[in-house]
């Protein structure tokens, strides 16, 4: 099971793997999906009124805050509504994407991995822990821009690779440490940013899954 990332963790290796979580390791799209049917299963939420209220707590608050995502949708029963989602993100292990084992696997014993990803910390947490995923790998939720996280790991690495599906945030770690290599990932079976920014041309490779090894 993965541990969370501490500031008194010290280097193994040279360099540093950055992964995105969300639709780069882990299929949202998917997820979502799944949950949406399992709160108009057990509580006669239908898609459209779901969707809109996760607009508009993400909107709102940034991330999707489940507190806030239940004291918004139209049910009394709020304690249900809790566990409904919950008990879907303990399945989290289900919308692995199959690539992932296979890359971790390939890069563990010349790269330290860290999963960073910007979300709600006890949504993300809970994801993450049921994603059997190695127990060598750290995880890092924040809501601070990329860049600025990434800026307490450029002093202690020699080199970072950062894997993400967000153009914008590529554009933003690139202006601020152009040195970091950056691998914009675009799944075609689960991209929602894919083209979000045109006019960004921050990475230094565009690629469809996880199926390469980085040079070692």
């Amino acid at each position: 099971m993965p541990k969370p990332y501490s500031s008194t963790d010290t280097p193994s290796h040279k360099r540093l793997i950055i992964l995105d979580f969300d639709h780069t390791v882990f299929n949202t799209t998917a997820f979502v999906a799944a949950q949406q049917q399992q709160l108009e299963k057990k509580f006669n939420i239908d898609k459209e009124t779901f969707t809109s209220v996760r607009k508009s707590v993400k909107d709102c608050c940034t991330v999707i805050d489940i507190d806030t995502f239940v004291a918004s949708l139209p049910h009394e029963d709020k304690s249900g509504l809790h566990a409904a989602i919950h008990e879907t993100a303990k399945r989290a292990a289900e919308w692995i994407f199959s690539d992932v084992e296979a890359f971790l696997s390939a890069h563990a014993s010349h790269f330290d991995i860290l999963i960073q990803t910007h979300g709600d910390k006890e949504l993300q947490t809970e994801k993450i822990m049921h994603a059997n995923l190695p127990d060598d790998i750290r995880f890092l939720i924040s809501t601070k821009p990329k860049e600025k996280v990434i800026a307490d790991f450029v002093h202690q690495y020699e080199h970072i690779y950062i894997i993400e599906d967000k153009q914008t945030n590529i554009d933003a770690i690139k202006q601020t440490f152009p040195e970091v290599t950056a691998y914009f990932i675009a799944r075609k079976e689960d991209h929602p940013y894919k083209d979000d920014c045109p006019v960004c041309k921050g990475e230094d490779h565009a690629i469809e899954s996880l199926n390469f090894t980085i040079p070692q």
